[in-house]
């Protein structure tokens, strides 16, 4: 319960307010004279503030700014017997939270404070919520270099400089990938750009809902509309009014409930089950799927209107063995976090660890190195991940790999791809030189030749 300072020069009333405020489990002090008011105050650190304008020849609001510029989050509630509309309104700009007029009813201010408490208490776990948010959001940038990377990063800068300057809504944003690209965090990442939006982003994995629960869970439902609807439920549309709605595995997204998707996204609507009005929602939604839906759409599995709908912008984020040296930046920064979060000051990779990074494939892209990672960090005595900590193929294949680098446009061993394919052919063949050769469409002296020069024949050979 908050504690109170109540200043009031009239100390029949002041008393009769301090026992109907203790009676209702506040702890409570009281004060008669304006001169000791902020000596009270500041020894006391009260939550709410029950203050008269005029305390003899001190001006109550005087002391109102006073004690606001010391403690800004302090409530207060004004009481006087001179009550005008300008005197409300200048101790509404001075930060009061309520006004009362004399003589005061004990139950009105008893539910007064009730409700100023109950505001206070809101807005401060809000701000939390917000602070909290604000660092995850700081920490979810998206990291890299590599071409597709930095065009992404640059697309969703203008588009939030351009939503904000015009004064728009945003449109439906639909996100492409491979299952662990970063298709969660660049959803952040647009949430944290559009700053005019002040409302949070609110995640709903849609092949995690039951599909009996899908239409709750997205628009809300009223109490008693089914059985066990014991209370009202606003639903992901609500909660997320104001800031972003993330749809992560649209492509789930059962057919019944598709319909109502599109109409809420053209309408700004919502209508939760059991109820007969529309309420009005303003989200900026953004759908994300590791599957391709147009194959969907031409078999009829999902609305092509609402596929329309939700890209009108889309990004399509790259896998992670497409992005270069973005692994190596990636793991140094996975690598800092694990230090801080597992007290391993100075973690970092060895030369050989790096080496089996850049050739790996990493099918579970980003999601896959992280998860790499920290279990080679856990698993280590010292702080220096190796090539042996990596739960990882030590070698990659040369011939994958170089295709990669052509396709980065770096150079590559050509010699190793050469000796890699002539080593395959080989084992394909039980060492037989002769079967070897005709696999790689060679003569049988050249295939000798190339086994010499990289060291595979067998001893005695020639």
């Amino acid at each position: 319960m908050p504690k109170i300072l109540i200043v009031e020069d009239e100390v029949g009333l002041a008393r009769a307010m301090g026992d109907a405020l203790t009676d209702a489990g506040h702890q409570v002090r009281l004060v008669h004279a304006g001169e000791k008011v902020m000596g009270e105050f500041r020894n006391f650190q009260p939550h709410i503030l029950v203050l008269d304008v005029r305390l003899g020849g001190i001006s109550g609001l005087n002391l109102l700014t006073q004690i606001k510029a010391e403690l800004p989050d302090v409530e207060a509630i004004v009481v006087t017997a001179y009550g005008s509309v300008e005197v409300a309104v200048d101790a509404m700009k001075r930060g009061a939270a309520e006004f009362l007029i004399k003589p005061v009813d004990l139950d009105v201010l008893t539910v007064t404070v009730d409700r100023v408490w109950s505001a206070s208490h809101a807005r401060r776990r809000l701000e939390q919520y917000r602070s909290a948010q604000a660092e995850q959001l700081r920490q979810v940038q998206l990291v890299g270099n590599c071409p597709r990377i930095v065009a992404i990063r640059e697309q969703v800068n203008r588009l939030a400089a351009r939503a904000v300057s015009a004064g728009l809504d945003m449109p439906a944003i639909l996100l492409t990938g491979e299952t662990g690209t970063g298709k969660d965090l660049l959803a952040y990442n647009i949430h944290a750009s559009l700053k005019h939006r002040t409302g949070p982003l609110v995640a709903l994995n849609c092949s995690a809902v039951p599909a009996e629960l899908f239409e709750s869970e997205l628009f809300g439902h009223a109490r008693g509309s089914f059985s066990g609807a014991t209370n009202d439920k606003p639903g992901m549309f609500a909660t997320a009014d104001g800031g972003t709605l993330f749809l992560d595995e649209i492509a789930d997204l059962p057919a019944s409930l598709q319909p109502k998707l599109l109409r809420a996204l053209e309408t700004h609507t919502v209508r939760r089950i059991g109820e007969t009005r529309d309420r009005s929602i303003d989200i900026c939604l953004i759908a994300a799927t590791n599957r391709g839906i147009e194959s969907l759409v031409s078999e009829g599995k999902f609305r092509e209107d609402l596929y329309y709908r939700l890209k009108v912008i889309s990004f399509d984020l790259p896998p992670l063995r497409e992005r270069g040296e973005d692994i190596l930046l990636l793991a140094e920064l996975f690598c800092g976090r694990l230090a801080a979060k597992y007290g391993i000051p100075g973690l970092d990779l060895t030369p050989a660890a790096k080496e089996v990074l850049r050739q790996h494939e990493w099918p579970g892209n980003v999601r896959e190195l992280q998860h790499a990672l920290e279990g080679a960090a856990l698993s280590i005595l010292g702080s220096s991940i190796d090539a042996a900590d990596l739960p990882v193929p030590r070698r990659a294949d040369p011939v994958r790999r170089a295709e990669r680098s052509l396709d980065e446009g770096t150079p590559i061993d050509l010699e190793q791809v050469e000796r890699s394919l002539i080593d395959r052919a080989l084992k394909q063949t039980g060492g037989n030189a002769s079967a070897a050769a005709r696999l790689l469409s060679i003569g049988r002296e050249a295939m000798r030749y190339r086994m010499a020069k990289f060291g595979l024949l067998p001893e005695g050979g020639e």
